[in-house]
């Protein structure tokens, strides 16, 4: 039977998972800043012949804009969000996991979560509006601005916010068993 706390448990798999996964997404921001480079250079410059980014030269701002940041948000997320796992399943591993600290965790990463959709809702509805507005629309001065609101990300944020409540009465408790002789 597998163990899901303590050395050589399913928690120090997942430990290895989430810092390969924290390196990914370091990786992927690096991707994403050379890839932005190259996307304004071909969008200053459209007679430039850059092979392999003909598409960006043809795509509009607005939506070369909305891919980094995007994309940038993302990356920058999942980072943050790893290094918070990386500090629960390291409490796991140690066979401790009703700590103060992971209930605070689990809070910054419901947190994290809900901002970024909170700013994929905002980089999606208002830079195409923006670019309508100051004169850069998609050529023919319409624009692709969605209004989306993910409920499945929105119950993620609540059950991470709800387990973040019951490691804190966990953690309370353990400190109340602590204190009983």
């Amino acid at each position: 039977m597998l163990r899901a706390i303590g050395r050589g448990s399913i928690s120090s798999v997942l430990k290895v998972v989430v810092d390969i996964a924290w390196v990914l997404a370091c990786a992927g921001l690096g991707f994403v800043v050379i890839i932005a480079a190259i996307s304004v250079y071909a969008l200053a410059n459209p007679s430039a012949s850059i092979p392999g980014f003909e598409r960006i030269a043809t795509s509009s701002p607005a939506e070369v804009t909305r891919w980094i940041l995007n994309w940038s948000a993302l990356c920058v997320g999942a980072m943050i969000i790893c290094a918070y796992l990386r500090g629960i399943f390291g409490t796991l591993i140690n066979g401790d996991p009703f700590v103060p600290e992971n209930a605070g965790r689990l809070r910054m990463i419901a947190i994290v979560v809900a901002g970024l959709e909170l700013l994929r809702t905002f980089v999606n509805f208002v830079v195409p509006l923006l670019f309508v507005v100051t004169g850069g629309a998609n050529g023919d001065g319409t624009t692709a601005a969605t209004l989306h609101f993910d409920l499945t990300v929105w119950m993620g944020v609540l059950t991470i916010l709800v387990l973040s409540q019951v490691f804190s009465e966990g953690a309370a408790l353990r400190e109340d068993q602590k204190m009983t002789i």
